[in-house]
């Protein structure tokens, strides 16, 4: 794979970001979605975000839906000039739509080294037998 040059000298701050900072409003972390027959996993890269700035519900027991918000990089340096800002910041948040019973109270989630992961236990599905008159 041919390495990917960045080149900064001649560009002036304002011809790339005139505010400064290129980033979405909302953004959509990086996911996996594992279905183990006994249980979803769902990891989710967040560097940078602490516990307490995510926020995961469960609702009508098939929506997991996972927000929160991404702290702006601080840079304490004088004139400081973005020449390439990728790293996304601010508000995120992530749907997803699960079809299978799942044993809500026993879900848990813990993040780690900048991952958040999520494990939702399944619940056995409830076999009915029907009689016929």
């Amino acid at each position: 794979m041919a390495k990917k040059n960045l080149i900064v000298q001649g560009i002036r701050p304002d011809e790339k970001f005139s505010s400064g900072f290129s980033t979405h409003v909302d953004w959509e972390p990086r996911t996996n979605i594992v279905a183990c027959k006994t249980v979803l996993i769902i990891e989710m890269e967040l560097p940078g975000v602490v516990r307490d700035d995510i926020s995961i519900m469960l609702e009508n027991e098939r929506e997991l839906v996972i927000r929160g918000t991404k702290p702006k990089p601080v840079i304490n340096e004088p004139q400081v000039a973005y020449y390439m800002f990728e790293r996304e910041f601010g508000q995120f948040y992530k749907r997803i739509d699960i079809d299978f019973p799942l044993d809500i109270e026993r879900i848990d989630s813990e993040i780690q080294n900048g991952v958040l992961t999520v494990r939702i236990p399944r619940k056995p599905r409830k076999k009915v037998s029907i009689s016929v008159e």
